[in-house]
């Protein structure tokens, strides 16, 4: 199956929720992560999470821009996803503040363009790290 949309996503977690459980999260930084992720989830037979952080993007393309390593990991996570009888969830991992700009807008235009070419998002959500921030 492919990368969830993002109604199958709200199913996924309103069946959590009410199930009480949740569902695996695997970060990852190359594609032998990703292929085991989904090699994983296929043999238990579960949907789950495949996430990125800035520093997973960055490895992904030996330091070079850690959303261009996000977006190449992503678009993979796409294609392989798709050979297998799972969901697969899309996410970025705790982008801390001074990130946002470098790392989770680019990722968020990405999604953009690609739903404007009638392309799922390249990512299903997105998570802001804001523990450094005084309340």
């Amino acid at each position: 199956m492919p990368i969830a949309t993002t109604e199958q996503y709200h199913q996924m977690l309103d069946n959590a929720k009410k199930g009480k459980f949740a569902y695996p999260a695997i970060n990852v930084v190359n594609l032998e992560g990703i292929n085991a992720a989904c090699q994983a989830f296929s043999e238990l037979n579960t949907d789950g999470m495949i996430q990125f952080s800035t520093g997973g993007g960055a490895h992904a393309v030996g330091g070079i821009d850690s959303a261009k390593g996000a977006i190449v990991l992503a678009e993979a996570t796409h294609r392989i996803a798709a050979e297998h009888n799972i969901l697969v969830v899309l996410h970025t991992d705790h982008c801390i503040p001074e990130k946002v700009d470098s790392f989770m807008i680019p990722l968020i235009e990405e999604s953009e363009r690609r739903v404007a070419n009638g392309q799922l998002p390249l990512f299903n959500s997105h998570m802001f790290d804001g523990s450094s921030l005084t309340l």
